[in-house]
């Protein structure tokens, strides 16, 4: 049984509180989650993407943050590294990651549960094929790397749409079409904003801050 931290707000401190993580989620409590996005600048500057599993009960079949998930009780921030591992099999050093801030998500589940997540968010650089990431199927169904200049384009005109070339847990290839309905909602344009976060982190500016 997997336990979780409940944070307290108005800071989202630890309350010193630990529950099963369903019944944290049925609950409506504060919990903490990590999210990292892995971009590219080769062979051009891209953002890669997970597209959930059909039998995720987050997100079902979207493009979603390259890594993420909740912190297990008395993991602390940079602890979810084991995400990664766990999804992509993809080992990260802590000095690796950027991190960009933390914001605060609030979204319905496939259950209906009001899932209340303060998201810690990482950002780094790997330039490796998509063929190395070894994906736990149960919960990552394929990753794709996509051209930041066409997520940006996604976002902010009215039914533009992309192909992009996917690597299914399988090993095998598809092309799938990307809309702006191929994200999970996010009240904070969530996806948008780390578009163009990304542009700028390959561009090579620091001090990025995620608002």
């Amino acid at each position: 049984m997997e336990l979780v931290d409940i944070l307290e707000p108005p800071t989202f401190k630890k309350s010193g509180i630990a529950k099963p993580r369903n019944e944290a989620i049925s609950a409506g409590d504060w919990i903490g989650t990590f999210n990292l996005w892995i971009v590219q600048t080769k062979p051009i500057s891209s953002v890669i993407y997970q597209i959930r599993s059909p039998n995720s009960s987050w997100a079902p079949d979207l493009l979603d943050v390259t890594a993420g998930g909740h912190y297990q009780a008395g993991e602390e921030i940079m602890d979810g590294l084991r995400e990664v591992e766990e999804e992509l099999g993809k080992k990260y050093e802590k000095d690796d990651l950027h991190y960009l801030g933390r914001k605060v998500h609030i979204s319905p589940d496939v259950h209906g549960h009001e899932r209340h997540n303060i998201v810690e968010i990482f950002i780094t650089e790997d330039n490796s094929s998509l063929s190395t990431y070894k994906l736990e199927s149960n919960e990552v169904y394929a990753v794709c790397a996509c051209p930041i200049n066409e997520l940006i384009k996604v976002h902010t005109e009215n039914s533009y749409s992309f192909e992009v070339e996917v690597v299914i847990s399988s090993g095998d290839k598809k092309i799938v079409k990307v809309t702006k309905d191929s994200f999970p909602y996010n009240w904070d344009n969530y996806h948008f904003k780390i578009a163009l976060l990304a542009q700028r982190y390959v561009n090579g500016e620091t001090n990025l801050v995620y608002y």
